[in-house]
């Protein structure tokens, strides 16, 4: 169309038909702007449908972070559910002598086993998350209510690891107590993991039962108990209520159906 124009400018130049040469002249110009906007916005077009298209695969990834994320928390509070119980069971042992004695030691090495041994702590997915916040890219998310989910998403996760490394330095100060005034041996022996390791169980008759006399391990499994429960709790459903609601935002903005 542009030639067109051009070779009928010319033939009016040189026919000396200067207003048909003008009018040709200024069509030729209107053509051209004509394809630099419809140029420009078929870039712009472009460039939001990359955008929109970035955008869904970091929602997308985001999405599989959280799913894998409750799994994780699901397991992670399910042990803290049965440390807390057995820790609750410890104390009221400790409030009866008679119930002391009673007691089995194999029945004690089971209620000790995993309060002195299983650390609470989750390692967080959250790859696609850090990747959007350092590329800048958390401005483009068009969906205000996942925007502002994400924007305040570091520090819900700090909240939890916080109280997750509170419960988990109470804990070491009951290994401590237990390392330095108990006997590991007689619970790996009653739980069989001295034969899983290839030791032989002690010839030697021990018991921690004077574990269950001890007022400091008291105080600590007390201190314990609080800190653990707030992080079964509250802190963890919360979490977890975050997360699905988190999810379920990003399946409306996919149109997921799930």
């Amino acid at each position: 169309m542009i030639k067109i124009f051009r070779k009928i400018r010319q033939n009016a130049l040189a026919k000396n038909k200067f207003s048909k040469y003008i009018f040709y002249a200024v069509g030729e110009i209107v053509l051209v702007v004509i394809g630099i906007l419809i140029a420009l916005q078929l870039n712009s077009q472009k460039a939001k449908a990359d955008q929109n298209q970035k955008q869904r695969n970091y929602l997308a990834l985001i999405k599989g972070e959280m799913k894998n994320n409750l799994v994780a928390l699901s397991n992670e509070k399910k042990d803290l559910g049965t440390i807390i119980a057995d820790t609750r069971t410890i104390l009221n042992l400790m409030d009866s002598d008679s119930a002391i004695v009673a007691l089995d030691e194999s029945k004690l090495s089971d209620l000790l086993f995993m309060p002195i041994t299983r650390a609470i702590s989750m390692n967080y997915e959250n790859g696609a998350f850090i990747e959007l916040i350092s590329s800048g890219g958390l401005k483009d998310i068009q969906n205000d209510s996942i925007r502002g989910v994400l924007r305040s998403w570091e520090s819900k996760l700090t909240t939890v690891q916080d109280q997750e490394r509170a419960v988990k330095k109470s804990l070491n100060k009951t290994i401590n107590h237990i390392q330095a005034d108990g006997y590991y041996k007689v619970v790996f022996d009653d739980i069989g993991l001295s034969e899983e390791l290839g030791v032989n169980n002690s010839s030697r008759t021990s018991s921690n039962k004077h574990l269950l006399k001890s007022k400091k391990l008291e105080n600590i499994l007390l201190n314990y108990l609080g800190v653990a429960d707030q992080l079964y709790e509250k802190t963890y459903p919360n979490f977890e209520s975050d997360m699905n609601s988190l999810i379920k935002l990003i399946n409306q903005e996919l149109n997921d159906k799930e």
